[in-house]
């Protein structure tokens, strides 16, 4: 289970309760505007994004979507994580996050991205993740450029120009240098 907790928040998974809260996500068009193809969303797709992160907590442990819930007021303002995708033909693990409107401009999105980064690098010691953001979307191509992402390439997604942006990382694996 990801244990994970900043200044501000914590991450927390989600439970099948949170179908409101979800479907508050993506039914905001502010919300919706670079994730898919911008379009709002209705209770199936809110029901949906709750399964597959379940299903996600069950095969891949701290991966998935977890909610961000505020320290000072337990308001849960958004949801970041690690997320397994299939992202041009290839397996990544996305970095993701969305934040509700009313939080936007406050550092969150930061603040949550770069918590995943040092549990990436650090915890789970991840060679290569990544971040889908679509062209247009200001805000978070300066968090992964502020997180150290570099632009790898610009392809389609859902009818979109979506900018990859990734962290590629050495890992040293030391040799076993057992003697028989």
């Amino acid at each position: 289970m990801l244990n994970l907790t900043t200044k501000r928040f914590w991450f927390e998974r989600y439970t099948k309760e949170d179908i409101a809260f979800v479907l508050e996500l993506v039914s905001n068009p502010d919300v919706m505007n670079y994730i898919g193809d911008g379009q709002i969303k209705g209770i199936p797709y809110a029901e949906n994004l709750i399964e597959r992160m379940l299903e996600q907590y069950k095969n891949f442990g701290d991966y998935g979507l977890h909610k961000l819930v505020l320290k000072e007021t337990d308001e849960v303002i958004g949801h970041a994580g690690l997320v397994a995708q299939i992202i041009d033909d290839a397996f990544e693990i996305e970095l993701g996050y969305w934040i509700k409107p009313e939080f936007w401009q406050q550092g969150y999105g930061y603040e949550a991205a770069h918590a995943l980064k040092i549990y990436a690098d650090e915890t789970l010691y991840l060679e290569r993740y990544v971040s889908a953001i679509q062209v247009g979307n200001e805000g978070s191509k300066r968090i992964a450029l502020k997180n150290g992402m570099q632009l790898e390439k610009v392809i389609q997604m859902e009818g979109k120009e979506v900018e990859i942006y990734v962290i590629e990382n050495e890992i040293d694996y030391e040799e076993d240098t057992y003697s028989i």
